[in-house]
Parts: C-alpha cells; sequence; structure tokens
C-alpha cells in the first residue's frame, strides 16, 4: 500500500488541444479528491485527458508514482496506472450482462461478486439488454459501475454526472469517497456542485 504522505500524482505541466489552455503545478496525494470545475470551454476534459495519458501536455511532465518509480501515463510503463473514465463505451453487440462477465473476467473477480457491486447502480434489470436499449441514464449508471470495478492508483473521470438525476449524483459522491478510501486518487472534472463540495480540494479554470 502506497503511503498517503507521498504524491502519487505530480503534474507540473502547460496543457490543452490546439490552443494553450492553462497550466497546472501540483500533487496529489494517494486518498484525495480533486474537482476540476470551469465553464465550458475552460479546460476541464482536457486537464483530465492530460492527467489520463491521453492527451499529451504541450510543456512539462504529469507522473504517477508506482511500484516501479514515476511514470508517464502516456507510456507503456504507465499503462494501468490511471483509469480514465470519460463518455460511455459499450460493445454494441453484446448485453450489459455480457460486459459485467467480461469486466469480471478482467479485474479477476467472480462474476457473482461484481454483480453485487454494480447492483448498486440498479441495473440487475437491465442484464438481458443492450446498451443500445437502454436510456442515456441508464447507460451512464452501468458505464460507471463496470469502470468503478477497477482499481488503480489514479481515477479520472470527465462529468460523471451526465445524465444523472441529483440522486444518482449524490451516489456518485458516495462512490467517488469510497474509492478514494480505498487509496485512489480521485480527479474529476465537473459541473455539479455536489461532487465540487466533496473533494478535498478544487481546481477552478
Amino acid at each position: 500500500m502506497m503511503s498517503h504522505d507521498v504524491p502519487v500524482l505530480t503534474m507540473s505541466c502547460t496543457f490543452g488541444y490546439r490552443d494553450i489552455v492553462g497550466t497546472v503545478d501540483t500533487t496529489v496525494s494517494p486518498g484525495q479528491i480533486v474537482a476540476v470545475t470551469g465553464s465550458n470551454g475552460a479546460g476541464k476534459s482536457t486537464l483530465v485527458d492530460t492527467v489520463a495519458g491521453e492527451l499529451e501536455p504541450l510543456e512539462g511532465t504529469v507522473r504517477v508514482r508506482t511500484s516501479d518509480g514515476a511514470v508517464d501515463p502516456a507510456s507503456p510503463e504507465g499503462a494501468g496506472a490511471v483509469l480514465h473514465i470519460s463518455e460511455p463505451s459499450f460493445f454494441p453487440d453484446l448485453t450489459i450482462g455480457e460486459h459485467v462477465s467480461l469486466m469480471a473476467h478482467h479485474v479477476g473477480r467472480s462474476e457473482e461478486a461484481l454483480l453485487v457491486a454494480v447492483e448498486r447502480w440498479d441495473i440487475t434489470q437491465l442484464l438481458g439488454s443492450l446498451p443500445s436499449r437502454l436510456s442515456s441514464g441508464q447507460r451512464q449508471r452501468a458505464y460507471l459501475g463496470l469502470q468503478l470495478a477497477q482499481r488503480a492508483a489514479v481515477t479520472t473521470l470527465d462529468e460523471p454526472e451526465r445524465h444523472l438525476d441529483a440522486a444518482w449524483i449524490d451516489e456518485v459522491c458516495r462512490r467517488l469517497k469510497e474509492r478514494s478510501e480505498d487509496g485512489s486518487a480521485v480527479i474529476v472534472a465537473t459541473h455539479a456542485p455536489q461532487i465540487a463540495d466533496i473533494a478535498d480540494r478544487v481546481i477552478a479554470l
């Protein structure tokens, strides 16, 4: 287990896509929740994509501490260090239940154990459905339930509240707090005041 006294994530970079959006120079410790807020176009998604290794910084570095040392999340050595949760993405020809089976195999858990975990998202009645048959809110809940079954030193999320009502946003807050208590550093781009309220720190863009 990583010491909570030593940062798991170090960001010292200029980030952007085509144009410079901003700079960030900070560290995040295991178990911390950092909310990234700002208006549309402010760079929230760009920042979390950069932390996740989906985008390269325009200048500077992002490093995640692993058992092998500090690694670039965009490098082969950094694979798996960051779990990035963005727009829901499914295999269109597989039911939600088949996605549960695949994820259970991927994370090395029993299908029964994973079903218990995803039931928190009220998707048991959806297991026989194809993703295309679900509402946007149902897809979001199923996707969050599946993705949060994975472990990572750093978890980045891009507007996990999308398509969810206030009660389900509160559930997202509970799950993010639970994840941080398990030791993952959580970086979340959000418009939701409830999510910003549970954060240890807010980066306002």
